[in-house]
């Protein structure tokens, strides 16, 4: 292989991990305040590729998959009864709770897929 072709070569391999590095899904635990004193925590995958966003409870196990969607800076995902509005970047989340019309906000820190405890 002359040296023009390994370099290419060589690039091509490096944009096509970098895009499969930025096709993962990131994942975030988030808090919301609770009466009781303990918080309430919810896991997201936001995974932007295939549309989704995962809601997992770390506390009851429950966990679902629904459509998210992604624009600048802000994750939508409508639920029926709750609405989330996440924004990545400022690791925050809204939770509207439409039944009692009443939203709250919540803070999130950035954990590992080990750590957000979905089933793959």
């Amino acid at each position: 292989m002359n040296k023009i072709a390994q370099v290419a070569f060589a690039f091509g391999l490096s944009v096509s991990s970098i895009a499969c590095a930025l096709a993962a899904p990131t994942y975030l635990a988030c808090e919301f305040a609770h009466p009781s004193g303990k918080p309430q925590v919810f896991n997201f995958a936001l995974d932007e590729d295939s549309g989704k966003l995962g809601v997992h409870v770390p506390a009851t196990g429950s966990q679902r998959s629904v459509d998210g969607t992604y624009t600048a800076g802000k994750v939508t995902a409508n639920e029926g009864a709750v609405a989330w509005e996440i924004d990545p970047a400022a690791l925050t989340v809204i939770r509207d709770k439409r039944m009692v019309k009443e939203k709250d906000r919540g803070a999130c820190k950035a954990i590992s897929a080990g750590e957000a405890g979905f089933e793959q």
